[in-house]
Formats: structure tokens, C-alpha cells, sequence
């Protein structure tokens, strides 16, 4: 009975394979540097002598803690990422911890990672145990399945956690770090699974989830806040009684966001006097050919008849208003009715630019 070669070949790969898995922690080698041993000292020839010793370059004896050789896991270290805004890993190596600085829109910065703290755990189901309120909690058990040995061997590596925040007097910064407090294995590998940096990883990787959190939270934060610092504009009356708009912002920021809005709704500005507040234009609904053709400033937007205008703009730190004037009048409210659409708009575009 002939054998086919490649089928001999296939087998030997297949055999070869499987006697050749190797965990992903486990380093590769023959590892005999771990079997080396110091020789004997030199000794000299009948009659002769050695020279003068020196300890230059002798080897200092090592205390060894931890593995070695095969035992040792080559796993790469999760890194702590700063994905949130103002986050920064800690710089000391032996503490897996980030600080975090305090933005516009947090009030309350402890409380702020603290409840993000909660809001991770609780999406992964992890129990929270001994808990001081923004100081510190230490986490049930969370577990880990992994393969150890040549035969692959499957292990439950459960793990607890002690997280704990630093928060300084001022209160404008936190520190968060996580600590493996308590380990366990179970399973046909169990006391077979690496420890060290997959230990570190785990911890690393339930900071970076709760880091995960707060930019998410952040970013709710900074999405509200750019929806009110939209300006609100409604159409009303000045302080003489006179049809205008009033827009949520103080003078010092209406007075120029007024001039960007007329310019993008087809006034031209021929004159300005910040200390009375007064704008001098003109408007044309169609400017017809310009040799400035491509700027569409250039056509009016608004339903008012073509002509000279001043636009007033009074206001103290948080309010101010808008009236407009043609000639010595100014518009009646039904003007202003029918021009808030595109004066509104324009100056929600221009002030979130």
C-alpha cells in the first residue's frame, strides 16, 4: 500500500502544530540561560601563582523575585488612554491611576468621575462593595477566561478591585487609580494562569472604561452647552417702547455679532459709532451687476424696501436690542414680525461660528 507523501507531510504539519502551541503570555525558547551556573574558581598550575584578583568584573549576586524563563509573561502592557478631555495617565509606573483636570460645564469635578465610576460599573454588571462616597470602593469579583498550558487548558481568573480618588482642597482636580486587591483561578488550569502584567492589563483596562464613560458624558456636557450658547433672539420692544429685537447676549458681544449679521443679510455698512450704538446702512434687495458678483452679501434677504436705515444696538452685560430705523421712524412691530425669520437665523449662524 502506497502512502501519499503530501498526505505524510500534512500529518507531520498537523502533529507538529499541535505540539508546538505556545500561550500568547508564554515566552518562546529553550531557556537554558535559566540553567547556567557559575564555574569554579581558576586554579593554578604547579608552581605558578595568579595574578592580584580584581572584582571588576565580577557578576553581583541577584535575589530573583518573581518568574522566570517560561514562567515569565510577555504579554504587552495595556496602556492607561487619556481618551477624555483633560485626562492624563499618571506618570508614576508602579500605579495604574489618571488625573483629571476640570473644563468648562463641570461644576462639581469629584462628583462628575465619581458618578461616571458608577455608570461603568453599573453598564458591566459589576457589584460595588465598601464604598466611601468620592474616596473610595472596592468591585465584586470580575471574571476573565483564559487558556493556559500546551494542552489548553481553560481558566476562570477571577479578580477584585480596590478604586480609589484623590481629590485636593481646590476640588478643580481628581485622581482616579485601581488596585488588584484579591485573585482567584478556577477551572482545569486553575494556578496555571500568568499573573503580572495580565494582572496590570486588568486593571488598566477597567480604568480605561471608566475614562470611556466620562468622555462620553463629556461630550453630552459640551453638546448642551453649545445648545445654549446658542443666542436666543425674540422679536419685543426696547426700553422707549419701540418694536426691536432682544437677543440674550451683553452689548459687548452684540455690537460686532450685529455688524457680521447685516453684512451676511445684504446691508451695507457706510458709517458706525460704538459709543451710541448706532449703525449707518443702506440696503438693496437686488444689487444687480456687481463686479463683486460672487459674494451673495451683495443681495438682500430680508422684505424691506431699498434705502438708508440705522440700526441701534443698546444692551448692558447680559441683554440687548436691536431696533431699526428708516429714516427718523422706527419699523413697526409688524416689520419686525415679518423680518425676524431671517434676522433670527442669521444671528444664531453668526454667533456659533
Amino acid at each position: 500500500m502506497k502512502v501519499s507523501y503530501l498526505a505524510i507531510l500534512g500529518l507531520s504539519t498537523v502533529v507538529l502544530s499541535a505540539c508546538s502551541f505556545t500561550p500568547r503570555e508564554q515566552a518562546e525558547g529553550d531557556f537554558e540561560y535559566t540553567n547556567v551556573e557559575l564555574r569554579e574558581s581558576l586554579r593554578p598550575a604547579a608552581g605558578k601563582q595568579l595574578p592580584t584578583p580584581s572584582n571588576r568584573y565580577e557578576i553581583p549576586q541577584v535575589n530573583v523575585k518573581g518568574e522566570v524563563g517560561k514562567d515569565v509573561n510577555v504579554l504587552s502592557p495595556v496602556l492607561v488612554r487619556a481618551t477624555a478631555a483633560g485626562s492624563r495617565p499618571s506618570e508614576n509606573p508602579d500605579v495604574t491611576a489618571v488625573d483629571f483636570s476640570e473644563l468648562d460645564g463641570m461644576e462639581n469635578l469629584p462628583a462628575f468621575v465619581w458618578e461616571s465610576l458608577y455608570d461603568e460599573l453599573a453598564e458591566r454588571n459589576i457589584e460595588v462593595r465598601d464604598e466611601v462616597a468620592e474616596q473610595s470602593l472596592t468591585t465584586g469579583w470580575i471574571s476573565e477566561n483564559v487558556l493556559v498550558t500546551e494542552d489548553e487548558l481553560e481558566v476562570t481568573v477571577e479578580r477584585r478591585f480596590k478604586v480609589t480618588m484623590e481629590v485636593p482642597d481646590h476640588r478643580r482636580i481628581a485622581t482616579l487609580s485601581v488596585e488588584m486587591i484579591d485573585k482567584k483561578q478556577s477551572g482545569p488550569g486553575a494556578g496555571m494562569a500568568p499573573g503580572g502584567v495580565s494582572d496590570s492589563n486588568a486593571e488598566a483596562a477597567l480604568l480605561n472604561g471608566v475614562i470611556n464613560e466620562i468622555a462620553i458624558r463629556q461630550q453630552e456636557i459640551f453638546a448642551e452647552a453649545e445648545a445654549n450658547a446658542v443666542v436666543n433672539v425674540e422679536p419685543t420692544f426696547n426700553a422707549d417702547g419701540m418694536p426691536a429685537f432682544q437677543v440674550d447676549i451683553g452689548f459687548d458681544v452684540a455690537w460686532p455679532l450685529t455688524e457680521e449679521v447685516l453684512e451676511a443679510l445684504g446691508f451695507e455698512v457706510d458709517d458706525l459709532n460704538q459709543s451710541t450704538g448706532m449703525y449707518y446702512v443702506n440696503y438693496l434687495r437686488d444689487a444687480g451687476f456687481s463686479l463683486a458678483f460672487w459674494d451673495s452679501r451683495n443681495d438682500g434677504k430680508v422684505d424691506l424696501p431699498d434705502g438708508n436705515y440705522r440700526i441701534n444696538v443698546t444692551g448692558d452685560n447680559n441683554t440687548s436690542t436691536i431696533t431699526i430705523f428708516r429714516g427718523e421712524e422706527p419699523l413697526t412691530a409688524a416689520d419686525i414680525d415679518r423680518i425676524y425669520g431671517p434676522f433670527a437665523a442669521e444671528i444664531r449662524r453668526q454667533s456659533a461660528l
